[in-house]
This record gives structure tokens, C-alpha cells and sequence, in this order.
């Protein structure tokens, strides 16, 4: 009973700094978020990258109930889960790398009335979308569509990098790095701003004016599903840069020489809805993925912080 009042007497130690608290918040919000939609994720790749995407005739939701249910009756529930290793590691220090970045370029421009204005933070997700692609997204993204990609070979994350460096060196990590760059850095972008937007507007509605847990998870929600539509056409081209390599030279497979000669190619071969392909799983994916990240983000953000004397 004495320790506990001097707990609360001194305050709970927490991390003063900003940018290093949301880079540790960001890290565990992660862990969580990777976990919770690597599913969707391998899904959504799969159709990507089949050559004649499953029941094609039929609705979205039903192509990825086939997709899903065809790689368990094949190769197992576990197979749902393929590249969680580097999925999860990668969303790990791309959310820790995110948060930190964008709470980095907030301290360093915020105006004297301490809140960004909205095109501030629309700068700010594209500064946080940039660095986390260069640092982390696109060889973790790289190998974990290799990973998911490979059906029964068995050889793992570490065969699987080790593969990529000897066949194709290590420049290979970064094919697709400019799809995934503007992929990024609109997805940051739009999510920044339109979270603070919904997140404003469901403050000045509440009856007691107040920012309530729930807000993070819906503005979240929304804010992840939106831009979707906007920018699936690079997710579609960074698949496929990503995915083809020196083996499928002989394979009915095109050789893209970029990330252009894709997207071209793309639309003159299979029409141009096929920048599209793979668009309901990440909607699907990423609508409870960003509800998870912004309001688990925000409960680790503040549980890191440091709280005053009573």
C-alpha cells in the first residue's frame, strides 16, 4: 500500500521524447496489426500473381474466399500465415520508423498555434512513407512476397533472401522500390490527414467534447479504406516487379524491364481493371489493419507516456 503511493505520488516514468516514444509505440502496434491481417495478405498476393486468377467471373468477396480456401485445401491453414516472419518484422520497424518520422517532421514544423495545418500533414505522411521505403517496406516486402509466392519448397525466410542475394544480387531487394515508394507515401499521406480529419469531427460531435478510444479505431478504419481504390494500380506493379526473377525467364511469364514497361504492359495485355486486381482483400486487410494500427498506437503512445505527480 506504501509502494503503490509512491508510485503515484512520484508519477509513472515514461518516455519524454516524442519521436522516440511513438518509434517504440509504432513497433508494438505493429507486432499486433501484422499478426491480426497476414491472412489477407498472402490472399491478396496470390491473386496478384496467378496467371488466371481463380473463378475470375465471379464477385470480389467470393474470389477471395476461393483464393483462401484453395491454399489451405493445398497447403495447409498454416500456408495463410506464409511470410509472417518478414511481414511481421517489417511492419515492426515500418510503424516504429513511421510514427517516429511523422512525429519528427511535426515537432520540427509545427506552427506556434500547435497543430499542423492539413497540406502539413499531408507532407509529413509522404516524409514518413518515403523514409520507411527506402529503410524497410521494400526489401521486407520483397522477400515476403517471394515467401509467399513459393508454393511447397519449404525453404524459409533465410533460403529465401539468401536465394534473391546469390541468383539476382543485393540491388534485387529494392525491384518495384519506385511503385512501392508512391504506394507508401500516399498511403501516408491521405491516413494522416484524414484520421485527424474524422478524429476532429467525431470529437466536436461527442456530447462531452471528448476523444474517445473508439474514435482511433473508426477514424482508422476509414482512413485505411479510402485511398485503396487511388493507388492499387502501384500495389499491382510492385507485385509483380517484385515476383518475377531470373527463374521465370523460360516461364510463359512476362520480363518486366520496369516499373513502367510494367504497368504499360499490364494494361495492354490484360486490360486496364487489372491494375485493380487484388483491390477487396487489401480493402478488406486494411480496413480492420489501420482500425488496429491508429487505436492500438494511440493506447501504447500513451501508456509510454509519462504521467504526472498527483
Amino acid at each position: 500500500m506504501v509502494t503503490s503511493q509512491r508510485v503515484l505520488e512520484r508519477g509513472r516514468a515514461g518516455i519524454e521524447n516524442e519521436a522516440v516514444r511513438s518509434m517504440l509505440a509504432g513497433a508494438l502496434t505493429g507486432a499486433v496489426e501484422a499478426t491480426a491481417t497476414c491472412p489477407l495478405d498472402t490472399i491478396k498476393v496470390r491473386m496478384q500473381t496467378l496467371d488466371a486468377p481463380l473463378s475470375m467471373g465471379r464477385g470480389p468477396l467470393y474470389r477471395i474466399g476461393i483464393t483462401g480456401s484453395h491454399i489451405v485445401q493445398n497447403e495447409g491453414l498454416m500456408a495463410l500465415w506464409k511470410g509472417w516472419g518478414p511481414l511481421v518484422s517489417g511492419v515492426m520497424v515500418k510503424k516504429a520508423i513511421r510514427f517516429s518520422s511523422f512525429a519528427q517532421f511535426k515537432s520540427t514544423f509545427k506552427p506556434p498555434s500547435g497543430k499542423l495545418s492539413g497540406f502539413m500533414t499531408f507532407l509529413g505522411g509522404i516524409f514518413a512513407g518515403t523514409v520507411e521505403t527506402i529503410a524497410v517496406v521494400t526489401p521486407s516486402e520483397m522477400l515476403k512476397i517471394r515467401l509467399q509466392t513459393e508454393k511447397g519448397s519449404g525453404i524459409g525466410s533465410i533460403g529465401v533472401l539468401v536465394n534473391i542475394l546469390r541468383k539476382e544480387g543485393p540491388l534485387a531487394l529494392y525491384k518495384g522500390m519506385l511503385p512501392t515508394w508512391f504506394r507508401q507515401s500516399t498511403n501516408q499521406g491521405c491516413r494522416f490527414v484524414l484520421y485527424g480529419r474524422v478524429t476532429d469531427y467525431l470529437r466536436a460531435v461527442d456530447s462531452q467534447q471528448k476523444q474517445r478510444h473508439w474514435h482511433s479505431f473508426l477514424a482508422g478504419a476509414l482512413a485505411g479504406g479510402i485511398n485503396v481504390y487511388v493507388n492499387n494500380f502501384a500495389d499491382v506493379v510492385k507485385t509483380r516487379m517484385q515476383n518475377q526473377g531470373p527463374q521465370l525467364s523460360s516461364s510463359l511469364k512476362p520480363i518486366y524491364s520496369s516499373s513502367w514497361d510494367c504497368l504499360k504492359r499490364i494494361v495492354r495485355e490484360e486490360g486496364i481493371l487489372a491494375l485493380w486486381t487484388g483491390s477487396t482483400p487489401r480493402v478488406v486487410r486494411l480496413v480492420p489493419g489501420q482500425a488496429i494500427t491508429f487505436g492500438v498506437f494511440g493506447y501504447f503512445e500513451k501508456l509510454l507516456r509519462p504521467q504526472p505527480k498527483l
